[in-house]
């Protein structure tokens, strides 16, 4: 009877044992865990942490990638229309300038060596005009002159193509700069070339307010996604990124539970071999 009473209580004990190791062994893994998040800052290290979850922040990530790049090509818009923007604000001051001269010499007040002078003058301003038509550039790509079949410019993002004509300001420059040439200062239609003159600054302006317009469109357009950006970033850093405070706190309850998990294993172990010994 004491025999089989003794026996059932040591089978007890090994399951007691038993079961102390595994719990041992299970306060391990998630120190370890802790261990492994508190290292690499995410709580997230591999699929079987959280399978979902980071099938989900995999997805935020790359709607992320996503706009960034949009971004990136938003503010290389902006950039481009800026660029054409100065070149036709220039050609406009310009076309100005020449109007102002061709008053001057739409008067019998100049004499005829004076209007000679000023069409001379003329004519270097539609040089700097054209120049500044070929000139105007982002990335090889001309911008105020259309180069070949080009005619547009499209700025692409994840969800949008923004669509500027490229205006031909290089074609302006040449008619005036032929009708010029050909026009006698002294007796000709000056007033036709004033006409012409006023009808080449409404182009300009035109193609200056798209410009504008696309610019404007580019900035909302950049603000969207920089809100969006960082509104991605926090919900996968809600996902994956460690809360260091509550790790440090759960790594450090392991760590002591370990401690004390080897304590009562060794002394049951040498309960256990004290018991071995009055056995035998």
């Amino acid at each position: 009877m004491f025999y089989n009473s003794y026996t059932d209580w040591f089978k007890g004990f090994i399951m007691a044992i038993d079961g102390i190791n595994s719990n041992i062994n299970n306060v391990s893994h998630a120190q370890n865990t802790s261990l492994e998040r508190i290292s690499t800052g995410l709580k997230i290290n591999k699929a079987s942490d959280d399978a979902s979850g980071l099938s989900l922040s995999d997805s935020l990530r790359f709607q992320r990638s996503d706009l960034s790049q949009s971004l990136q090509n938003v503010n290389e818009g902006i950039a481009l229309t800026r660029i054409a923007s100065d070149g036709l604000s220039n050609q406009k001051e310009i076309l100005e300038d020449i109007r102002g001269k061709l008053l001057q010499a739409n008067t019998d007040t100049t004499s005829s060596d004076g209007k000679e002078s000023i069409k001379q003058e003329v004519l270097k301003l539609t040089e700097q005009f054209k120049n500044i038509s070929e000139s105007t550039k982002y990335g090889g790509q001309q911008l105020i002159t259309a180069s070949g079949s080009d005619n547009t410019l499209d700025i692409s993002t994840s969800e949008d193509t923004f669509s500027v004509d490229i205006p031909n300001t290089g074609q302006i420059g040449n008619e005036l700069a032929t009708l010029i040439g050909a026009t006698n200062f002294s007796t000709g239609d000056i007033g036709l070339l004033i006409d012409t003159v006023d009808s080449a600054t409404s182009q300009v302006n035109n193609t200056l307010s798209n410009f504008a317009s696309t610019e404007n469109q580019l900035e909302s357009s950049a603000r969207n996604s920089i809100t969006a950006e960082v509104n991605l970033a926090r919900s996968n850093s809600s996902l994956r990124d460690v809360d260091f405070g509550q790790e440090i706190t759960d790594f450090s309850k392991a760590n002591i539970l370990t401690q004390i998990g080897y304590l009562v294993s060794t002394q049951a172990n040498a309960a256990q071999e004290q018991n071995v010994k009055l056995l035998t």
